[in-house]
Formats: C-alpha cells, structure tokens, sequence
C-alpha cells in the first residue's frame, strides 16, 4: 500500500512578515500533526509551476505503472485542464482557510470559527492580536471569549495554545 500525504501550499516567504516564528510553527504543526506536505513557494508562478510538475509526475507515474487503459481513462488532469479548472474555480480566501483549521481545535464550532475569523482574518492578524496583550498568558487565553459570545472560554483557551504551538 502506497504512503500518501496531503500537500499544504504556503505561498510566500515567512521570513517577510511580522510574526513568522508563529507562522512557522504552525506549518510545523500541519507537517507534524496533521501529516501534510507543506511545500512552501515564492509566488503565484512558483506555485503554478509547482503544481505543475506535480501533475506531470503523476501523469508519468501512471503511465509507467498501469496498462494502456489508463491513457483512455485518465486518473488526473493534464497541466493546461488543471491551470483551467483551478482558474474556474471559485476563490478561496486564506481566511475560508484559517476557519477550516480553526474547526479542527477542540471544542471550536463552526459558529466560533466564524467568529474568529470575522474579527481576525488570518493567523498572522490573531497572533498580533495576542502579542499586543504583552505576555499576559490569562488575558490572551480568554481574548476570544471577551471578544465574541460565539466563542466559549474552553475554545478560547485551545485557539490560544494551537497559535502558539502548546496544544
């Protein structure tokens, strides 16, 4: 049986932006915990091109492993359908993203996750937000639940942790 993986694109450098350490960790805690391939890129021509040695390497693999059959009946999309399905798609946010994540944490609903995302867009905006309360590690850990009736102290609490890598 073949070990596989899911791929977590990170489009971008980290090293760019204010907080990255905290960004790292978490792409860390995606590749570690959440077993994903985290393929980090400088831009949306890297990533493109990326995707697009990947599918090439797929289409080769099958054609290398399976009958002639599977020419006619292809398991993946060739380079230029992919580019055109993914053009065709409609686009998703990094905070549609950071949501998904959100509802993985113990004790976050989906109502909560929306919350949180509403008033802090992406991971790198939350972790900014708990840097400004200057280490208070008990007014961090119930800043959601302060900001938002959506969000109990329990999933406050395990947001905090997953942010800084303690849950």
């Amino acid at each position: 049986m073949l070990n596989t993986k899911g791929m977590f694109p990170f489009e971008g450098d980290v090293n760019t932006v204010d907080g990255s350490e905290s960004v790292k960790t978490v792409c860390f805690t995606i590749e570690v915990l959440e077993g994903f391939d985290v393929q980090r890129t400088t831009g949306y021509a890297d990533t493109e091109k990326k995707y697009g040695h990947l599918t090439g390497s797929i289409i080769d693999y099958n054609r290398r492993n399976f009958s002639a059959g599977a020419d006619t009946s292809r398991l993946c999309l060739i380079y230029d359908e992919f580019v055109k399905r993914c053009s065709d798609l409609e686009k998703v946010t990094m905070s549609d993203i950071f949501a998904l994540q959100l509802m993985k944490v113990p004790q976050v609903t989906d109502e909560a996750a929306l919350a949180v995302t509403s008033l802090y867009p992406t991971l790198l905006s939350l972790a900014k937000a708990y840097t400004m309360l200057d280490r208070d590690r008990r007014a961090q850990e119930e800043m959601l639940k302060n900001k938002s009736d959506m969000v109990n102290a329990g999933a406050s609490k395990n947001i905090f942790k997953l942010i800084w890598a303690e849950g």
